[in-house]
């Protein structure tokens, strides 16, 4: 249950090629991913909740990235995760320039069952992009679903001891940030 000696760029590297192999059969490509930061970090921690987080934030970034790129699809910008690591808490930055979140739903992404999808599968639809999404717009693909891989990562993160947040700049692109306090053996780094 606890990984006595984690590696978050290893993790990361796991996430990072799933979600380009689905990123790939859905658009065609996938956007590079850069890691960089306190990349040789080694700590004890429960992989299990970054098992589901990271895929979540990666498949958004990389969703992002090519939607918002869909006239050069073989031309993205990459993806970079940053590792930030410290004797509290580690950080996992997660940016993209998938164009940001609009100024109209950039509160409502995190609530259960909101979802950009329908939007999504409908413009990608519009421009013939892929054929196994209907003009309906209400079929989901595994890189974006019903609404509930963003809060339910935040809801994590906090019973971990941490957070989830967002930072979004309209027109450019999305920072997130997962903040998850060190397993420190007083029981203040999460809940039992």
């Amino acid at each position: 249950m606890i990984c006595r000696r984690l590696s978050p760029k290893k993790i990361v590297e796991k996430w990072v090629d799933f979600a380009r192999r689905l990123c790939e059969h859905q658009y065609g490509n996938s956007p590079r991913v850069r890691i960089n930061g306190h990349v040789a970090a080694r700590f004890p921690f429960i992989p299990l909740p970054l098992d589901y987080i990271l895929p979540e934030l990666l498949k958004n970034a990389m969703r992002a990235t090519m939607e918002s790129h869909l006239d050069t699809p073989y031309n993205v910008p990459d993806v970079v995760v940053t590792i930030a690591n410290n004797d509290i808490d580690f950080v996992i930055r997660i940016s993209d320039r998938g164009g940001g979140i609009p100024h109209g739903i950039i509160e409502k992404v995190m609530d259960y069952h909101f979802s950009t999808a329908e939007e999504s599968a409908q413009e990608l639809s519009n421009n013939n992009l892929l054929t196994n999404i209907t003009n309906s717009g209400n079929q989901s693909s595994p890189m974006h679903g019903f609404g509930f891989g963003l809060p339910t990562s935040r809801a994590y993160a906090e019973y971990l001891g941490g957070s989830l947040s967002l930072q979004s700049m309209q027109g450019i692109g999305t920072d997130v940030y997962l903040r998850l306090r060190h397993i420190d053996g007083k029981g203040e780094s999460y809940r039992v």
